[in-house]
């Protein structure tokens, strides 16, 4: 991935080598007994010895880059507990980045590359399970997790009991069935009662991991952007929060790492481009567009990869960077290792990397166009920089 910052300037990607999710994943494996997944530890000693604690327990904040963190919690307790910014995944998005979390592998070998992705002949979301494409498939969730999930749960691969601490809305879902694995799965209503179900599980004598998984951060700035003043105070909330659970921690031999799984970048709504305008280019799409707004996979047909990729960057490079795909896969941008069988078919021919400021969609009959304030999954560094926080007593 060297020459890939000159090749898009301004672009931040994942760093593998030592300081990325995935990083820290296999470092907190081996830290508590759980398999070597077969990737660099991370470079820093942030995690060293954290397996000789009796409870450890990892919060995934949503959405909480660091740039996000430094902007609406200057003087946060999270803020003041920061050891090191790492780089998320690519993409850096949910879909993609939480799959690392609880698989300890890449979105080269977990398969989950956007929150849309090519399955068989459909376009689907893998997270909540329903087809974007074609609208009338009868595809049922169940039968979608069956096909899409792969890569085998880490959490209860560990060498000591964890628990899932999820929201009530998709505590039962299959991707959390799936990924949980034989680890128990708690259902939480409400950031309050997020952080007491899990300070209670700390007086427990028994050494356990407990996982507590925060979307609240997200789907907020989603919908009002990351400089919302709301934003601010809903993270005024998880933070305190964060520092009540810092004391109980402190009384039970319980360290917290909090991690986000990307950041945040504003979506100016004059800077949306609709691909479906241009009848020429969309025309040589296969299938509508996967991957995200600010990351979009073209599927193209046959023959058509060098026209579209000459023609794209004729009318659209002002609002983004037309990748080859086969250029970002043998660039190692998904990760190291083995790849996921349909890695290659789910990336296309043809990948459209959002400059600053832009997204890209189409919107289908059965859709309204999709308009958001904040977005991520692109490749500026507010997107790709996460923080990693530690409290150990």
């Amino acid at each position: 991935m060297s020459n890939l910052p000159s090749r898009y300037p301004g672009s931040a990607w994942p760093d593998y080598r030592g300081g990325s999710l995935l990083n820290l994943m296999q470092t907190l494996s081996v830290e508590l007994g759980g398999p070597d997944l077969g990737h660099a530890p991370l470079r820093s000693g942030a995690l060293a010895g954290i397996g000789r604690h009796r409870h450890v327990c990892l919060l995934l904040i949503d959405g909480l880059g660091d740039a996000q963190l430094a902007r609406l919690g200057p003087d946060s307790r999270l803020r003041e507990l920061r050891r090191e910014a790492l780089s998320s995944v690519f993409p850096p998005t949910t879909a993609a980045a939480v799959t690392t979390v609880l698989t300890g592998q890449p979105p080269a070998a977990h398969g989950l590359i956007g929150w849309h992705l090519l399955l068989d002949e459909e376009i689907i979301a893998p997270l909540p399970l329903y087809v974007r494409h074609p609208g009338a498939s009868a595809s049922a969730p169940q039968a979608l997790a069956d096909a899409l999930y792969r890569a085998p749960p880490l959490f209860d691969r560990l060498a000591r009991p964890a628990a899932c601490l999820l929201p009530d809305f998709i505590a039962d879902s299959p991707c959390s069935r799936f990924h949980a694995g034989g680890a128990q799965r708690l259902a939480y209503h409400g950031l309050e009662d997020a952080f007491a179900r899990l300070a209670a599980r700390l007086a427990s004598p028994e050494p356990a991991f407990h996982y507590l998984y925060l979307p609240q951060l997200d789907t907020l700035m989603h919908e009002l952007g990351p400089h919302a003043d709301a934003a601010r105070l809903l993270l005024d909330r998880i933070d305190a929060g964060f520092a009540g659970l810092s004391q109980a921690a402190a009384r039970n031999d319980a360290a917290l790492v909090a991690i986000a799984d990307h950041g945040f970048v504003a979506a100016p709504a004059a800077q949306w481009l609709d691909l479906d305008a241009d009848a020429e280019l969309y025309g040589m799409l296969a299938r509508p567009l996967s991957g995200e707004t600010r990351l979009a996979y073209c599927h193209l047909r046959p023959g058509c990869a060098e026209r579209f990729i000459e023609l794209a960057r004729q009318r659209i490079g002002h609002a983004c960077w037309v990748a080859p795909g086969a250029e970002l896969l043998a660039a190692g941008v998904f990760g190291p290792g083995p790849a996921h069988p349909e890695l290659e078919r789910r990336c296309g021919e043809a990948v459209l990397i959002a400059r600053p400021g832009w997204n890209i969609r189409d919107t289908l009959a059965h859709e309204q166009p999709l308009r958001l304030a904040g977005v991520h999954a692109g490749v500026q560094p507010d997107e790709m920089s996460i923080p990693l926080i530690v409290f150990r007593p």
